[in-house]
């Protein structure tokens, strides 16, 4: 009994390593803040991104960003984040 555990566990372990690491590699890529040029201003900005979101995303399938905060941010709130296009 102890020996079906114990290939599970390992059979569990090697698929769930894998995905850790991806949605961890994740995670790193999108958890600083990064300057771009706001397509609508035309003017350097820092923005920083949702690593939440795009880990979620990421464990779905999809490569969906989100921003967290931008400098640009209350005045210009209701953008279309059209800067993500350049990430």
């Amino acid at each position: 009994m102890w020996a079906v555990l114990t290939v599970i566990a390992y059979l569990l372990l090697a698929l769930l390593i894998p995905m850790v690491w991806a949605l961890g590699r994740t995670w790193r890529r999108t958890r600083n803040s990064r300057n771009v040029t706001c397509p609508e201003l035309g003017a350097l900005t820092e923005i920083s991104l949702d690593s939440c979101y795009a880990v979620r995303m990421h464990a779905i399938g999809e490569q969906e960003l989100r921003v967290r905060a931008c400098a640009r941010w209350p005045e210009h709130r209701d953008c279309g984040q059209n800067c993500l296009s350049i990430i």
